[in-house]
């Protein structure tokens, strides 16, 4: 029974190591979708605001990136846009993030265009960072959480 007990409390042990080092996977996800959408916006987009709902609801998004892109669909209707669902997101990252959505679709597009690129060169210094992060900081939270299982168990033993 001992043993049992052990063996649930290191699973339990992992399971939140685990669930920590998502947060990390899911930031990278998330700046690298989105990435990947100003890009596309900026392709293909006529920068008209029925061609961006259109756009926008074409965009099949995953976890995080799928609650940015439902704030933006509700932005597009009724003109506010609330990130706060976004977990993952600092607040500055968040008003980065709001600067760019407000912009979009306002200008000219040679002006959007020159916009777009400007807020891309942020993206991919945000999405740099959250690589760099989920490839030192999610190794290590499982190795550390394993660590402290095990050490847990021998003390429990």
């Amino acid at each position: 029974m001992k043993w049992i007990l052990i063996a649930i409390l290191i699973f339990v042990i992992m399971l939140i190591a685990i669930r920590l080092s998502d947060q990390y996977k899911d930031k990278y996800d998330f700046y690298f979708n989105l990435k990947n959408f100003l890009n596309q916006f900026k392709i293909n987009v006529s920068f008209r605001q029925d061609k961006l709902t259109d756009f926008v609801a074409n965009v099949k998004p995953k976890k995080q990136f799928k609650l940015f892109i439902d704030a933006y669909s509700e932005y597009l209707k009724t003109n506010k846009l609330n990130l706060s669902e976004i977990k993952i997101l600092e607040e500055e990252e968040k008003n980065e993030l709001t600067q760019i959505v407000m912009s979009l679709g306002k200008n000219d597009s040679p002006t959007e265009i020159m916009q777009l690129e400007n807020f891309l060169i942020s993206v991919e210094n945000n999405l740099s960072s959250a690589q760099e992060n989920k490839n030192k900081l999610c190794p290590m939270i499982i190795k550390l959480s394993l660590l402290f299982a095990i050490g847990l168990a021998i003390l429990l033993i």
